[in-house]
């Protein structure tokens, strides 16, 4: 009896064997599986120009900056989150230049649905889709969008660079 389970879990792909004779011949199936595998590239440092600081704190406006770039998944429906952080306190979005913290807010977009989503440090986006077909892209098909409210920009102290770090993790689940 214990015999017959056995020999019911083995799957039914097996290998088969030759026999002897002047020739022979057997079969093996071979199986490939690979893991949810996702890549982001073509990320660029983002820098806010001066005069389009300047041209913002006058008129009242805010301050947007974007980022063209690529993210693969190799998930069937080409399925993927962002997760981002920066390194302000508690991972908060922020610029500093070693004494005042200017706050900034993230957004994001896929070509796919072409919606703009608000980021929330540390918290994992909703789905998004890509449509590359390689973790190497040859087109970018999303959007990192950095803004910089008017009031952080009134803030602002004359010729100090505000520096901060952005950290985007894509996972496919």
């Amino acid at each position: 009896m214990v015999a017959l389970l056995f020999a019911s879990a083995v799957p039914a792909y097996a290998a088969t064997q030759g026999t002897p004779g002047p020739t022979s011949s057997g079969t093996v199936t071979i199986n490939a599986t690979i893991t949810p595998e996702v890549s982001i590239s073509n990320l660029n440092d983002i820098t806010f120009d001066t005069t389009v600081l300047r041209t913002a704190l006058n008129t009242g406006a805010d301050v947007n900056q974007s980022d063209p770039l690529c993210v693969w998944s190799n998930n069937p429906d080409g399925s993927y989150f962002i997760t981002a952080t920066g390194d302000g306190a508690a991972n908060a979005f922020t610029l500093n230049d070693g004494t005042r913290t200017l706050p900034y807010t993230v957004s994001f977009t896929e070509e796919v649905t072409r919606r703009v989503v608000s980021i929330t440090s540390g918290t994992k986006s909703r789905q998004f889709v890509s449509n590359a077909s390689a973790p190497v892209c040859v087109n970018d098909n999303a959007l990192l969008i950095v803004t910089i409210p008017n009031a952080g920009i009134a803030a602002m102290e004359a010729t100090t660079t505000y520096t901060g770090v952005l950290t985007l993790l894509v996972s496919p689940t």
